[in-house]
């Protein structure tokens, strides 16, 4: 039976969703980790992608002072702990090494990334727009790394809970 529903029982309706770890640069030079799974690709030519992040947090921040951000699809073993990092704010903890999330940085690239991942896309910021509650960060791609032989983990039931798919 159709009826009106809210935007959060809609999110349910269209889970699953790709799950993410947005990496940022902090102001000293660290990396600050957040879970994510408001993100798409926006262009193919060329690359681009986009994430939705709140306004209250600092990822936002973090890629308008720093410009470079990454969104690494982690796998299966990595998803509890990954889905632990939308527990706490970044101020306050260093969620990589608290929740036992690998990060891995080349000496050529801008920002840090988790090791390990499905799906590692380093971008660099092409446009910011405020949306009210959230800002939407359209990224420049700049490297891809990929490994079909790591799961993705998805965001379930409306981002409540990550599993895999197949």
């Amino acid at each position: 039976m159709k009826k009106e529903i809210t935007i959060g029982q809609a999110q349910k309706l269209t889970s699953p969703n790709p799950f993410c770890i947005v990496s940022s640069l902090k102001e000293d030079g660290s990396t600050n980790v957040m879970a994510l799974s408001w993100w798409t690709y926006v262009s193919n030519h060329p690359a681009l992608v986009a994430i939705a992040t709140s306004n209250k947090g600092m990822t936002g921040k973090n890629i308008l002072e720093r410009e470079y951000f990454a969104i690494s699809l982690v796998g299966e073993e990595l998803g509890e702990a990954a889905f632990k990092c939308g527990t706490c704010h970044g101020t306050d903890c260093d969620k990589a090494a608290e929740f036992g999330i690998p990060l891995t940085k080349a000496e050529d690239e801008p920002v840090a990334y988790v090791d390990g991942a499905r799906l590692n896309i380093i971008c660099r910021l092409k446009q910011a727009v405020n949306l009210e509650d959230h800002s939407l960060y359209i990224g420049e791609v700049l490297k891809i790394y990929g490994d079909e032989d790591v799961a993705a983990v998805y965001a379930m039931n409306g981002y409540s809970t990550p599993g895999v798919i197949g």
